[in-house]
């Protein structure tokens, strides 16, 4: 599709690899909605950003650990921007759950965010006359953190997600993912963890939120034959 005057979503972009992609996006012409929950200022950062990119901007605030807010954020795109052509659902929570201590609210809220969330937006999206949503997956779907059990679970159902959406939402709308490695590691990683990860990376480096930014612009912009692709940008890492 053009991108070029799109009206697209990304969830989660007030911050991180979600900025990035919403950066991106506007690069190519696209207006977006830049989604957040509690960062309101780097929201407004990001929209401020967008325009500078030669995007219009609005800002939609929702929790998407409930299905109303899923919705919401879809509903308050279109309010802002007049429609919605693209949703891609990148917010995510991600924390460390060694399985001795994992929660109830621990697991209600990884597959609330991670993979509920994603189906109703999409779901939403559709209805609004979306053609293509881009879900963000993780290199965890294929190899699970075993501290993660939450996270991996809930980014091996996006996979699952994402085919089953290409079918039940095709022609209309196609579905594809995108699945990280590891990017923009946190500050408090050792440098002994940090050397690991690079050196389990068959191209010998950790991933830049530009690498996935590039990788959901290349597949919002291909033909509408891609559907139900699941795209592994890891440097290899999953092999």
């Amino acid at each position: 599709m053009d991108i070029q005057d799109a009206d697209v979503l990304v969830t989660g972009s007030a911050v991180r690899v979600g900025r990035e992609i919403a950066l991106t996006l506007a690069d190519e012409g696209a207006n977006v909605a830049v989604h957040y929950r509690t960062s309101d200022e780097a929201a407004d950062e990001t929209a401020d950003d967008v325009r500078e990119h030669g995007g219009e901007a609005t800002t939609v605030r929702s929790d998407l650990s409930t299905v109303e807010g899923a919705r919401a954020a879809v509903d308050g795109t279109v309010d802002g921007l007049g429609g919605i052509d693209v949703l891609v659902n990148s917010a995510s929570v991600f924390g460390e759950t060694p399985v001795e201590d994992v929660t109830e609210d621990d697991w209600e809220t990884n597959m609330n965010v991670n993979l509920r969330a994603p189906f109703f937006a999409s779901q939403r999206a559709a209805e609004h006359g979306a053609e293509k949503v881009v879900n963000i997956g993780g290199v965890a779907a294929k190899r699970p953190f075993p501290s993660f059990v939450p996270y991996s679970v809930s980014k091996a159902g996006i996979v699952s997600l994402t085919k089953a959406l290409a079918k039940a939402l095709a022609p209309e709308t196609t579905v594809n993912a995108v699945s990280p490695g590891t990017v923009l590691s946190p500050p408090d990683r050792p440098d002994e963890e940090e050397r690991r990860i690079a050196e389990d990376t068959p191209v010998g480096r950790i991933g830049e939120p530009g690498d996935i930014a590039d990788t959901v612009a290349f597949v919002v912009e291909s033909s509408e034959f891609l559907n139900g692709a699941v795209i592994d940008v890891d440097g290899g890492r999953s092999l």
